[in-house]
């Protein structure tokens, strides 16, 4: 590994800055004393989601109670993005080490989610336009299932690419506090030359990756591996979001602090 004059260089700082930070990361979270209590919470509000759209699906429970238990179940979510939020924020900001918050503050971390559920579904509804028209230019609609390899490859470089791209937007969410601030094609194209960079494209695809690996093995296990899934996944979102906005936070040197009047 080059060295000059004793320390890294800065291309291998680049490449080693992932690492340092996941590990880091993950060993504050395990030396918080219980940091299992504030982990379930958000597994078992991402998990009624699903629990709700099975018995939609199955048709356990009739339409009009799934539609109301739907709109509550969302509010939950909303309640776990802002949550996230609120740990992204402070990676943002550049704390030196992870504070995992308490749940107290439901209200303003749901009022958060909302605004975090609106940019993503702007962006989605772009994404399967977008998504839809290149199947179409590049012919790679199926007629059978040998030939859905390449659209399978493409939506997972999709999932991996808005893994990337949702931190970034919700970066400039922060610092701007105006939801149609994300959608300027301009600036936003700027935040993304700035920040990705190899060890930003290695979190995400770590992200993916330990995510898929980690539901794949978990849901094995039946309904026990559901609630395990569900657990483990938020786990994952709590490390890696922490670890996205601190690296954002180093790519970004300049601009105005992310805003945290939601919970303040």
């Amino acid at each position: 590994m080059p060295i000059l004059d004793g320390h890294l260089t800065q291309s291998d700082m680049w490449k080693t800055m992932f690492g340092i930070i996941l590990f880091n990361t993950l060993r504050t979270v395990f030396q918080t004393p219980g940091w299992w209590q504030k982990i379930v919470p958000g597994g078992a509000l991402n998990l009624l989601l699903a629990l709700v759209l099975n018995l939609i699906l199955t048709g356990q429970i009739g339409l009009e109670i799934g539609i109301v238990l739907l709109i509550v179940t969302f509010g939950l979510l909303f309640i776990a993005w802002g949550y996230l939020y609120r740990i992204f924020v402070d990676a943002l900001n550049g704390t030196e080490s992870l504070s995992l918050p308490s749940w107290s503050n439901w209200w303003a971390y749901g009022v958060a989610g909302f605004w975090l559920f609106l940019i993503v579904l702007g962006y989605s509804v772009i994404g399967f336009a977008s998504f839809s028209m290149v199947i179409l230019v590049l012919g790679l609609i199926p007629s059978s299932v040998e030939e859905t390899a390449p659209l399978l490859l493409l939506v997972t470089l999709m999932i991996i690419f808005f893994y990337g791209f949702f931190p970034v937007v919700f970066a400039r969410f922060a610092a701007k506090g105006r939801v149609w601030m994300v959608f300027e094609p301009g600036p936003v194209w700027r935040d993304l030359r700035q920040i990705v960079r190899l060890d930003y494209i290695q979190a995400c695809f770590g992200l993916f990756g330990i995510s898929l690996l980690g539901s794949l093995i978990l849901g094995q296990l039946a309904w026990v591996g559901l609630v395990l899934t569900s657990v483990f996944n938020f786990f994952l979102l709590v490390v890696f979001t922490r670890v996205l906005g601190l690296l954002i936070h180093r790519a970004l040197k300049s601009g105005p602090p992310a805003q945290s009047e939601y919970w303040n």
